[in-house]
């Protein structure tokens, strides 16, 4: 079993900051434009929800535009674990004062009933469920679209560029003091494994993963991230290797040779559970990054491996190089049964 504490911002104060551009339209329509780079991670889709849910708006109707410094200047990296996090809180940032600036608009010129003493008052407006209200008098209600044309037509401004700086980030290196993170993501992982001792081969009969990721945004995404990431790390520990010949050329340079896993690697029994947790007061929506954490977590498998060494080796730790690659692995058996050094049995086999 290893743990993680992964701390969720850039190590480089600078980086940690974003700005989205947010724009409505007179058919009740959202375009979002923000620094960050999707890649199958799901940054656009969390960022949908983000705006959709703040603006009282169906996920139909927010579009995300490519990514372009010609409308989010400076953006930093998607990295870190934190694109959802810095530019899901800069489009945040942009619908709160777009809805601030109609509410201002619909309480004084829409909803205020002098007739009836109704006075303006901005604090009552609703977005919900793509319909606009005064929550006194919820019977007179609008559609989003028919706000919105309503604010066209007295020339109210329907764009709004927003800007986020990660709050208390300010580590010294020189003196090793200070906040380098955000908040941390947490998790562990129990790893099993079954070594074939005639030939090295290694299988991953079992993983449970334990993750605390606050509030998700999105489940189903998040739980593919955990997985995606433990097995890229489960890769990292136990199959892709970096060989090179005498002259310095690199062997492993394909497919072919540097060996990724496939599904037939996937442990047999993988279980992977969420720890329940809102508590994380200080993210975006209470929700934790997910990103790298989980890649971490794959030394689990890479501490199993070396802990049925250490059970061959008659209860004594082996030495394990990283990744444990069948022929790593076959190489420490060896020495084992020879009762020779793991280094002498590394040297014989390279030449």
């Amino acid at each position: 079993m290893t743990p993680v504490k992964f701390g969720i911002s850039f190590t480089k104060k600078t980086l940690n900051q974003a700005n989205a551009l947010v724009n409505l339209y007179q058919d009740g329509t959202v375009l979002v434009s923000t620094g960050g780079t999707e890649m199958g991670q799901g940054v656009n889709t969390r960022i949908r929800q983000i705006v959709a849910d703040e603006l009282g708006v169906d996920y139909g109707a927010v579009t995300i535009a490519p990514t372009s410094t010609d409308k989010n200047n400076n953006t930093s990296p998607t990295a870190a674990s934190s694109g959802t996090d810095l530019n899901g809180a800069a489009a945040l940032d942009a619908c709160r004062r777009l809805l601030l600036r109609l509410s201002e608009f619909l309480a004084h010129h829409v909803f205020a009933d002098l007739e009836k003493g109704l006075s303006a008052d901005p604090a009552s407006v609703r977005f919900e469920h793509s319909l606009v209200w005064d929550a006194r008098r919820p019977q007179g209600r609008l559609t989003f679209a028919q706000a919105v044309c309503r604010a066209y037509i007295e020339r109210v401004n329907l764009g709004e560029r927003g800007f986020y700086a990660t709050p208390g980030v300010d580590f010294n290196r020189e003196t090793g003091k200070g906040h380098p993170f955000l908040y941390y993501t947490n998790g562990a992982a129990v790893s099993e494994v079954l070594i074939d001792r005639f030939t090295g081969e290694m299988r991953v009969t079992r993983v449970d993963l334990l993750m605390d990721l606050g509030r998700p945004i999105n489940p189903s995404l998040d739980r593919g991230q955990v997985i995606g990431g433990f097995v890229q790390g489960l890769g990292w520990v136990t199959t892709e290797a970096l060989r090179y010949n005498d002259a310095g050329a690199l062997l492993s340079h394909s497919p072919t040779t540097y060996k990724i896993p496939n599904v037939g690697d996937i442990p047999e029994v993988f279980n992977v559970a969420m720890l329940e947790n809102d508590n994380n007061e200080i993210s975006l929506h209470r929700s934790k990054a997910m990103g790298e954490p989980p890649l971490l977590l794959g030394i689990s498998v890479w501490a199993a491996v070396k802990d049925a060494l250490r059970y061959a080796n008659g209860g004594k730790s082996v030495q394990l190089s990283l990744p444990a690659t069948g022929e790593e692995i076959l190489m420490r058996l060896t020495a084992i049964e020879h009762g020779m050094s793991a280094p002498v049995i590394a040297e014989n086999a390279s030449k």
